[in-house]
């Protein structure tokens, strides 16, 4: 048996070397080496500069002196409104009127009586001088004439709506002749173009929260900057009972400008630029090169070809960079996300 595995042993070592693929005196060949693909990163260079936290919105220019003109009582009818925005007016000028025909009526036939009451006490001075008592009540008579008349005069010169300043007009009502008209209900505003000033409107109230009243302001207006500064910023403001002023005045800046650009600036619109805080010579990196994930902040550098994560501390921030306070050094390269 064990004769019979031994020559079945040996037959098989011959068939095998009978049968290799190779030719007589060759060698196989080694497996090739693949070269790995070289990865490549955009990165940007840590580097030291200045670094400033902003806030930027757009504003309108208004008249720090405006006039809302009303009327004082309730119960007439719009005969018209004279005016319309973009106006210029002067003081003393007709603005809107109601209908006042009876009024014009009524001080027509005063006027007559007082005149007719003014004839008779003449002439009872001249006939009868010496009865007192007639010369007394028609003295009456012309006194209470002469203060109907006044009254019905101070009724007529309601009817008119007249101009308290020299300025443009800047809001009329939407009212149409024969409207029924509220008392102190505002229909027609003068704005003085002299007096400006900037009003922005933000629509986040804690964008606000570190902007204090004298804090300098770029203003850009027909691209041209002008300085400026805050005149009024939600922390200056005192608290009141109405919510819509409460509202406006949490969300709104008043900017002066030292030197107003020329021409007519109510109702043209400015870009402003509030540096709230500046940095010089700050570690920068571009935002796009930070990563956050589960409460950490990192960055990936580049060290030798390797890519490498670190964590870092940062400080504040523009529309593209922040400043790095720690876990890097200036010349490293960030690697952008």
């Amino acid at each position: 048996m064990k004769t019979f595995q031994f020559i079945l042993f040996c037959s098989l070592l011959v068939l095998m070397s009978s049968c290799s693929i190779l030719p007589k005196g060759k060698t196989a060949l080694k497996p090739p080496l693949i070269k790995p693909v070289e990865q490549n990163f955009a990165v940007a260079e840590v580097k030291r500069g200045t670094i400033s936290k902003e806030l930027k919105n757009s504003a309108e220019f208004v008249s720090s002196k405006k006039q809302d003109l009303f009327f004082n009582s309730s119960g007439g009818r719009l005969q018209n409104i004279l005016v319309k925005v973009g106006d210029t007016v002067k003081k003393g000028d007709v603005l809107a009127q109601l209908d006042s025909e009876d009024f014009e009526s009524q001080v027509f036939v005063q006027k007559r009586v007082l005149e007719k009451a003014t004839i008779a006490y003449q002439q009872s001075e001249l006939l009868t001088p010496n009865d007192t008592i007639t010369l007394h009540l028609q003295k009456i008579d012309v006194e209470l004439a002469r203060n109907e008349l006044n009254h019905l005069s101070d009724l007529l010169i309601k009817t008119k709506l007249i101009a308290t300043i020299d300025g443009k007009v800047t809001f009329v009502s939407e009212l149409k002749e024969g409207d029924y008209v509220t008392a102190y209900e505002t229909v027609v505003s003068i704005s003085d173009p002299k007096q400006v000033q900037l009003v922005s409107k933000f629509s986040i109230p804690s964008d606000l929260n570190v902007v204090k009243v004298g804090m300098k302001v770029d203003v850009v207006a027909d691209d041209k900057t002008f300085s400026g500064h805050i005149l009024q910023a939600p922390s200056s403001v005192p608290l009141t009972d109405d919510r819509n002023q409460q509202s406006v005045n949490q969300t709104s800046l008043v900017i002066g400008v030292d030197e107003l650009p020329e021409g007519d600036l109510i109702g043209n619109i400015a870009s402003i630029v509030i540096t709230l805080v500046k940095k010089e010579n700050a570690l920068i990196i571009p935002q796009k090169t930070l990563s956050t994930f589960l409460g950490r902040t990192y960055v990936h550098i580049l060290v030798g070809g390797i890519r490498k994560e670190i964590d870092v501390e940062t400080g504040i921030s523009d529309s593209t960079n922040l400043e790095i306070t720690k876990g890097l050094k200036e010349g490293q390269k960030v690697i952008f996300n």
